[in-house]
């Protein structure tokens, strides 16, 4: 018991060395940098995805079913969605034809992807024209947006005077999806969206793993390193295996936080400047950011989830790493811990799809692999807060059991030289270890 309560200052002393032969490396530099690079260009998807589809031809045919339509019709949607025709913009990009056949063929030849959209424009019973758009186009999505202005401007045309209330009445629009069977609610998010919902719950959930793995063998090559080398015999004379274990865990761990802290600052960076970026690429577009998902409860779970995951892996590769003396057998020592470590990353990434719905809801309680599963179906908004706060607190039980057990393996560990330590002699060791 003397070693619980006499943890510090040498585990702080160590934990201090551990840090700066972490992050004093050119290594640890270069990839901060480039994951820092990588995560602030993956924010700006959305906005490249939306310049794409905004310099793709969109091809829409109108069946006009009103009388006295204004006759220009087809030049005032074309002005207001292709603007003025100019050298440097000789491609339009919106094709507009009026339905040459039958309402019937019409909707054969939209569902079999001959053009992008078809408009109807009726009349109602005050005589306002009235427009029905079927396409597979979000209602918050870009297409909505430009229609809506087009049709707004044909509607004012069509009263035939210019008052402050025609200009701000809004215009009877109604968006369905292609196929007449599907409901309003069928009509899918916009693509970048789309993309931006699945990059927040892949993205964190890639880099939970990626934390787990790569600070995890920070722990484990470090340990067998000064075994290999028997410093770890000169450090036992001024310390305790429990105060390595700690030191060892926490240094690792703040170069860790430290190198994350600066890509999260990256992905925070790159979410604000989203706004700007937007006005300057897509001057039309508003200016909006597009990042979906990206939610301060998420963030929270996400922050919440890393710091636990990887509290109680670390304890499990310190443990690992100490039943070694060569830093060539980490990896052999510890692939037991990666395989639970990738069956909780492709349940997480795969989804219901593999487990299903109920299995991904056990799976996320489950304290091995709760930091991926759980932090997806928090991404998702699947999950209660009496779900998460129940995770929370397995995963905090894990650690307080994992802690006395690696602490009994570690004092073990340090000791045992030579070839790898079997269960058994370990557990002998284990048993009197102090």
């Amino acid at each position: 018991m003397n070693g619980w309560r006499t943890l510090f200052p040498n585990a702080l002393y160590i934990a201090v060395r551990e840090y700066r032969s972490r992050v004093i490396g050119r290594t640890f530099a270069i990839g901060t940098v480039f994951l820092a690079v990588l995560i602030f260009s993956g924010t700006q998807l959305p906005i490249l995805i939306d310049y794409l589809q905004g310099n793709s031809q969109t091809r829409m045919e109108v069946l006009v079913n009103a009388q006295s339509v204004p006759a220009d019709w087809r030049e005032t949607l074309d002005l207001v969605l292709n603007g003025a025709p100019s050298a440097s913009n000789p491609r339009p990009s919106w094709v507009i034809t009026p339905v040459t056949g039958t309402p019937d063929r019409a909707q054969q030849d939209l569902e079999s992807g001959k053009f992008g959209a078809l408009m109807t424009i009726d009349r109602d019973a005050s005589g306002k024209l009235t427009f029905t758009i079927r396409a597979d186009w979000s209602p918050d999505g870009r297409n909505a947006g430009y229609i809506k202005n087009a049709v707004q401007l044909l509607a004012i045309e069509d009263q035939g005077h210019l008052t402050l209330s025609d200009v701000t009445a809004p215009v009877a629009l109604r968006l369905l999806p292609v196929n007449p069977q599907d409901g309003p609610t069928s009509l899918p998010k916009s693509t970048s969206q789309e993309v931006s919902s699945i990059l927040v719950s892949t993205v964190l959930v890639v880099m939970i793993f990626m934390a787990i793995i790569t600070y995890g063998t920070w722990v484990a090559m470090s340990v067998a390193e000064e075994k290999g080398s028997r410093v770890m015999e000169l450090m036992l004379n001024a310390t305790t295996p429990l105060q390595m274990l700690t030191g060892k865990v926490i240094g690792n761990g703040a170069a860790g936080l430290t190198q994350y802290g600066v890509v999260i600052a990256a992905a925070a960076i790159g979410t604000v400047a989203q706004g700007p970026i937007r006005r300057l690429v897509l001057p039309d577009s508003g200016g909006s950011s597009t990042f979906e998902g990206l939610t301060p409860a998420v963030l929270a779970a996400f922050l919440i989830l890393f710091l636990l995951g990887f509290l109680l892996y670390s304890l499990l590769y310190a443990a690992l790493g100490s039943l070694v003396s060569r830093q060539e057998d980490v990896q052999s020592a510890t692939s037991p811990l990666m395989m639970i470590i990738m069956v909780g990353y492709f349940a997480a990434a795969l989804g219901p799809d593999i487990v299903g719905e109920q299995g991904m809801a056990i799976m996320s309680q489950v304290p091995f692999f709760s930091p991926y599963v759980m932090l997806r179906r928090v991404a998702e908004g699947t999950v209660a807060p009496w779900e998460f706060g129940l995770a929370v607190v397995l995963l905090l039980v894990s650690i307080g059991i994992a802690l006395f057990a690696a602490a009994r393996i570690y004092s073990a560990g340090v000791l045992l030289y030579g070839q790898r330590a079997s269960l058994r002699e370990v557990m002998k060791a284990a048993r009197v270890s102090r």
